[in-house]
Order: C-alpha cells, then structure tokens, then sequence
C-alpha cells in the first residue's frame, strides 16, 4: 500500500465528515477502521480466511468507484439505451495486489454486472480451463452476461471492456472497437509517449485502485446502513462462485442456491 494512504483516508473522512474519531491501518489484504460508527475490517483479498472478532467483515468493492463503471450504470439507470438485456464483458489481467485469482477476477465481475444492470445473478454457467481462464454466461432473470475472464503473463496490457446491449442501442465504457486500456492523458515525444491516469484531484499521484478504496470507503461510512446490505452481497457472490465451480465440472446450467 502507498504510505500516503492510511494519512488520505483519514484526512477525506475529515473533510467530508464521513465518521468522526477515525482511526485507520492496514492488514494484509485489509484496511482496519475503528470510528463512532463502528470497528470494520474492510477487505479486498477475496481469497484468505476472515477473522472472527469485534470487526465486522466488510468487502471493499473499489470498482464501484471507477469511473467509468459509475458513468455506465448512469447510462443504463438513465434509460439511454432502452431496457437492458444483456451484458459483454472481457477481463483479462495480469495478477496484482488486488487479483490475485480467478475468483477475484469472476467476483469482480459479477458484482459489476449486478452493480450497473440492477439485477441479481440466479443461474450460471461456466467452463474454466485450469485455474487461469473460464467463460461464463450469467444470468439476472431475462438479462445475460456473457464474460470472458482469464489472469495473463506478469507484465501484459489488460484487456477491459464491458459493454450493455439495450433496446435502443448499446452503452460501452470505451470507444467502439477497442478492448485495450485508454489513458486520460498522452504525452506524445519524440522518444515516445507517455500516459498518465490519475483522475483524482484530491488523492492525484496515488495508485488509481488505492484511491477507488478510500472513496469506496468514505461512501461505506457515510452510508453505514447499507454496510449490511454489503456483507449480504458479498455472501451472495460467494454462492455465485460455488455454482461456477459446479456447473463446470457438470457443464450444466446451474442455480446460485439462495
């Protein structure tokens, strides 16, 4: 984590009087909060054993912060594009501090889809091919997802695209066409270019994921009644990771059991 985080959090949580008296560290795989809403583990390592103790286990869903994520859902809430029925989705990445896994890749993803579309994932089916790529088409009532996720070699472009088809039209979070990363800003030279993402003026300079973690988490504080309806979520994920494992070994259409 950048040595500039906890001092951030701590310093935004002022500013926007999200909780007061709070106190912060980190955890491996977690950020630890003690405030006057509560003590909350917030966690982003989807893949280690969660301690059972006076911390309330909270999943830290920092890709509900991006951007582009927000401005799509906006799209589909917002009617632009008719009724949704169905959702394209490539996520193909290279391992990081913050996937570490397959399953952090499919839960990313699902929550997403659920996330923009609305709906909640009630049958599944998946194919994985080891424990690096699967497709799988998810379903939200009459609405699909068809997702291609996979981890690649350390060191490759990532591939992102996620694309809502509708009655009037489709909404994409990147131009037609393309699947590759976009930068806000190119510094084009004559020994080549350079690209800089940073879209947070408040936390500029800090890696994007950290930043998307902090803002997920003073929502989290400001809004600490919906922190249950999170840990819900989160255990309906879990359940929609288990149906994936099983309808591959069965290549069946499965139901998320509730």
């Amino acid at each position: 984590m950048d040595s500039k985080f906890v001092p951030s959090l701590i310093e935004l949580t002022e500013k926007y009087a999200a909780a007061s008296r709070l106190s912060a560290r980190l955890e491996d795989g977690a950020v630890i909060v003690e405030c006057d809403k509560g003590k909350f583990r917030f966690f982003y390592d989807f893949n280690i054993q969660l301690p059972q103790d006076d911390y309330k286990n909270v999943p830290l869903f920092h890709w509900r912060q991006k951007r582009r994520y927000t401005e799509l859902q906006g799209l589909v809430r917002r009617d632009m594009v008719g009724k949704a029925l169905a959702m394209r989705i490539h996520h193909i990445v290279a391992p990081d501090a913050y996937t570490k896994s397959l399953r952090d890749v499919l839960l990313y993803e699902s929550d997403l889809f659920q996330y923009i579309s609305g709906g909640r994932i009630d049958r599944v089916f998946a194919d994985f091919s080891a424990d690096r790529y699967t497709n799988c088409i998810m379903s939200a009532g009459a609405m699909k997802a068809s997702m291609e996720l996979g981890l690649s070699a350390p060191g490759s472009e990532s591939v992102l695209l996620h694309e809502v088809v509708g009655r009037k039209g489709i909404a994409s979070d990147l131009p037609v066409d393309i699947q590759m990363q976009q930068y806000p800003i190119y510094l084009i030279k004559g020994d080549g270019i350079q690209t800089f993402n940073e879209i947070d003026f408040e936390l500029y300079g800090m890696d994007n994921t950290q930043a998307d973690m902090i803002r997920f988490i003073l929502h989290s504080l400001s809004e600490s009644e919906e922190i249950d309806s999170l840990c819900l979520e989160y255990a309906h994920l879990d359940k929609i990771w288990q149906a994936a494992v099983k309808s591959s070994e069965n290549l069946t259409y499965t139901f998320v059991e509730e």
